[in-house]
């Protein structure tokens, strides 16, 4: 993850050159005894009820510890994949053959505007005119084509959509420095590309339910 972002702070932007100076409340620490057990041994060395308070309070280090998953499914669309950042979901995100999709619930009120959007050969920032705190500024997994890139707000989401430079390449993450996908979730993203690419080269023949058997072979050869 990259230095120096707050997702936090995506609650607060306004759309102003001028900042509110507020006291900054210090954010919770977890217990002690409980952090240090979980950097020493992940979630082995913690009681059920430490493993309790990091999970309800504490979810990131929770997510270090091994209790929880950063990046999960998103139960109304399986494709989805969610990261999530200190139990709040930063973006959700989901690939094809030759697009990565990013997917974010912006503040209310926040048109289109208001965004201050760059789509980079190998870098993506989104945030809002007029304010320096930036919502996501990361390297992206691999690289994008840019003039074939581009964003939309529909219905309160923003939608992020960057073409793959090479076709057919899985991404373990959308972003680098976030967690990448589990061995499992690996293989179902290489089975759907793969199906894609085999409809894409017969078109009229349905390879929706086609299965492999060992590994799924590498979709971009």
């Amino acid at each position: 993850m990259s230095k120096g972002i707050d997702y936090s702070k995506w609650d607060n932007i306004e759309d102003s050159d001028e900042e509110d100076e507020k006291p900054k409340q210090p954010a919770a620490r977890p217990p002690a005894a409980a952090a240090t057990a979980a950097e020493e041994g992940g979630g082995q060395k913690l009681t059920e009820a430490q493993k309790k308070e990091l999970i309800e309070n504490h979810p990131e280090v929770a997510a270090k510890a091994g209790l929880m998953p950063q990046t999960q499914k998103n139960k109304k669309d399986s494709k989805r994949k969610q990261y999530l950042h200190q139990g709040q979901m930063i973006y959700e995100w989901e690939q094809g053959l030759d697009e990565i999709n990013i997917y974010i619930q912006p503040p209310p009120g926040i048109t289109a505007q208001m965004f201050d959007i760059e789509i980079k050969a190998d870098h993506l920032m989104v945030g809002i005119k007029g304010n320096p705190e930036r919502y996501l500024n990361h390297t992206t997994w691999g690289r994008v084509k840019c003039s074939e890139s581009f964003w939309t707000l529909e219905d309160s989401e923003l939608h992020l959509t960057m073409t793959k430079l090479d076709k057919g390449t899985p991404w373990d993450a959308a972003l680098q420095g976030h967690e990448p996908l589990d061995p499992l979730a690996k293989q179902e993203i290489r089975g759907d590309i793969m199906r894609e690419r085999f409809a894409e080269e017969h078109p009229g023949f349905d390879f929706s339910n086609a299965t492999f058997n060992g590994n799924v072979p590498d979709p971009s050869k």
